[in-house]
């Protein structure tokens, strides 16, 4: 258990896979805390590990992070796996001339970061919804490839399937909810967390319609996936208290058993 940006707890880097309306949470690595390697070294092992199938396909993978990746060493790792990166960066990061992310005002400008010179980057920004009382919040994206302003917004807001990914996993699936106190306990759960969410994906794709855009009622595929493969052990627990129900029935009537 470590604190990291406030937030204290086991602190998961985790590859999501989005190919289609096929989701797959691919592999994870947990941070181990101060001394040990950083998120970001993480997150390039991770990469690294991808099929090389999938890193040399023809291809272009979008590969989008959010603003905890946003370093010069994670940057430099996306590209030497020529992947196309969308990465969210804060609005205070400096250009080499000195000019703040907050500050520009052309969409798809090309730039290069203070502490990534030679390194071209183009740069956009998308607004988020006003939260009540508060004012819009502006985020911004950084491509390793050259892309116009609509296409870096396009891309970024992707970006939304992960947050989706980690809320479904944390409120449906019980991944912020575990009580283990081993390694191996809790590479246990995390790893039943993420199985159950995969047949509850499965299932999903299962359905009666497959042309259905809706994203999904998580609880609903919960319960359908819960009887499909699990109704055995339901109806022998209810087959156990029938038994024992008519057992005292037939002693309270006295009737012969």
């Amino acid at each position: 258990m470590h604190t990291l940006n406030g937030v204290r707890g086991v602190h998961v880097v985790l590859l999501y896979i989005c190919c289609g309306d096929l989701r797959l949470p691919w592999s994870f690595l947990i941070w181990r805390g101060k001394g040990e390697p950083s998120p970001t070294q993480l997150a390039l092992k991770l990469l690294r590990g991808l099929p090389l199938e999938v890193r040399t396909s023809s291809k272009t993978i979008h590969l989008l992070a959010d603003g905890g990746f946003s370093s010069k060493d994670f940057l430099r790792g996306v590209i030497a796996l020529n992947f196309a990166g969308f990465v969210g960066m804060r609005g205070d990061r400096k250009t080499t001339t000195g000019q703040h992310l907050r500050d520009i005002t052309t969409p798809g400008r090309r730039i290069e970061l203070h502490d990534l010179p030679g390194v071209p980057l183009w740069v956009s920004w998308i607004w988020l919804p006003a939260k009540k009382g508060d004012a819009q919040e502006q985020r911004f994206i950084v491509s390793t490839v050259p892309r116009t302003g609509p296409v870096i917004k396009r891309t970024g807001r992707r970006r939304w399937k992960i947050e989706a990914l980690f809320k479904n996993l944390k409120s449906r699936f019980g991944f912020a909810k575990f009580g283990q106190y081993s390694k191996l306990g809790v590479l246990r759960y995390l790893c039943l967390s993420l199985l159950s969410f995969l047949l509850c994906h499965f299932e999903w794709w299962d359905r009666p319609d497959p042309g259905d855009p809706t994203w999904p009622d998580w609880g609903t595929l919960a319960q359908q996936v819960r009887w499909k493969f699990f109704s055995y052990v339901r109806l022998a627990e209810l087959y156990r208290e029938i038994n024992r129900i008519n057992a005292v029935q037939d002693v309270d009537l006295g009737l012969p058993t």
